[in-house]
């Protein structure tokens, strides 16, 4: 049987620090994703709420959001490096842009902008589920 717990404060063992539960939800990622784009069409390491729809080419994802977001103007962040890299401490540009409420586009390249693929993206979703 399941069981359901109502408060609308949270607060740290002292009593102190409270936050509303509101924050605590609008404020956690809706998906996430570690993506390892160098091995061949891209493996996840770890994901939540996310898997892999499309390898468009060299450096460049979409991901499917399982649990679909409440519209596409939701924010994407995204990360990428290549720690074989020591010239650039294995720094890439990234970036993520919602494709619609149930993917998001992740693509990484080089300083120059060309697009690379690296053992280590990821992409942050935030914003509301429907």
């Amino acid at each position: 049987m399941a069981s359901e717990l109502r408060v609308n404060t949270l607060k740290d063992a002292s009593g102190n620090n409270s936050v509303a539960t509101s924050t605590v939800a609008q404020g956690s990622a809706k998906a996430w994703v570690n993506l390892n784009m160098a091995s061949g069409d891209g493996v996840i390491n770890d994901s939540f709420n996310c898997s892999i729809q499309t390898d468009h080419g060299t450096g460049r994802f979409t991901l499917s959001i399982t649990s679909s977001m409440v519209n596409s103007d939701y924010a994407v962040t995204a990360s990428a490096m290549d720690p074989t890299e020591a010239s650039t401490g294995g720094n890439r540009t990234a970036d993520g842009t919602p494709v619609n409420t149930s993917a998001m586009y992740i693509r990484a390249a080089a300083y120059d902008n060309t697009a690379n693929d690296v053992p280590a993206a990821a992409g942050v979703a935030h914003g509301d589920l429907a």
